[in-house]
């Protein structure tokens, strides 16, 4: 069962619970006794690999200096 965190609309106390995917049971606040409702959790994201850079998406600049001798 996933846990999904709870904000208090009133005083903001979170609150985390452990619940079905399908239930959307009603949470109470300890606090002040007010509804509290279903947060966005903070997640954070790592990014592997190639293709995440600014410097990989960049075509590579070669400079060529051709060595012209004049007889």
């Amino acid at each position: 069962m996933p846990m999904y965190r709870y904000i208090c609309k009133n005083c903001g106390t979170e609150k985390v619970e452990l619940h079905g995917i399908n239930e959307n049971p009603e949470i109470i606040c300890d606090a002040c006794g007010n509804e509290m409702e279903k947060a966005i959790g903070r997640v954070g994201i790592v990014f592997k690999g190639s293709g995440f850079y600014i410097t990989d998406s960049r075509k590579a600049t070669t400079t060529s200096s051709k060595n012209t001798t004049n007889k």
